[in-house]
């Protein structure tokens, strides 16, 4: 048997699903071994063993591929920062606190996953699983936020969306920047400890040292 007619009865075998998944895993190794620079479609089909116009049928081009890999990135953030909460005091700011810091171990534990996540020049946050998952992700911060903000004396409705959106803002380019920060700067990582569970302790206490800033009347 030659190679194509190989490559064709391996493309047979495939349940839709199963080669659809089988090209996703397929990315996720490629991506983490020579980045997305290094990402064809072509060595991601060679890869999961069809053939080369085999994505097209399940992601339509490259764009397609990855933002249902970017998806599964969002979705499984999206798990793990419901499983930090669940874990945290119901107190609002350990939430925002619990939120912020289950973003930075992903981040830190999926290097090439995170660092695809934000690229709206690669991938398509139109998609509509992958607009999904990034509303709950981004959804988080927003509740606990508004949870900071509320305290006794405010109802959630009395707080203006302009004021809810900066902080949110704020959370987020915070925690993001952090964590782009150690995974792209040698001496910024050195500084905060220069291994993921220092680089989360130091992320703690730099947020329980800006409480009175989230907590500050947003008016």
């Amino acid at each position: 048997m030659d190679r194509r007619s190989r490559t064709k009865s391996a493309e047979g075998s495939y349940h839709h699903g199963a080669l659809r998944e089988a090209l996703l895993v397929a990315a996720e190794g490629l991506i983490g071994e020579q980045g997305l620079e290094g990402f064809t479609l072509r060595e991601c089909a060679r890869r999961a063993g069809v053939s080369h116009g085999a994505p097209a049928h399940h992601f339509g081009d490259l764009r397609g591929l990855l933002s249902a890999f970017t998806a599964q990135s969002f979705e499984t953030l999206d798990a793990l920062t419901t499983r930090y909460r669940e874990a945290a005091e119901p107190e609002p700011y350990a939430q925002l606190v619990a939120s912020g810091v289950a973003y930075l171990d992903y981040a830190l534990a999926n290097r090439a996953r995170f660092q695809l996540m934000f690229r709206s020049d690669r991938i398509d946050f139109g998609y509509p699983p992958l607009h999904a998952a990034a509303t709950r992700v981004h959804d988080h911060l927003r509740q606990c936020v508004v949870a900071v903000l509320t305290g006794e004396a405010r109802q959630p409705e009395d707080l203006p969306d302009a004021a809810v959106l900066a902080r949110t803002t704020q959370a987020w380019s915070f925690v993001h920047g952090f964590a782009t920060l150690y995974l792209d700067n040698g001496l910024f990582a050195s500084q905060v400890g220069g291994t993921p569970a220092r680089a989360r302790s130091a992320y703690v206490a730099l947020m329980l040292g800006m409480r009175d800033t989230f907590e500050g009347d947003p008016d």
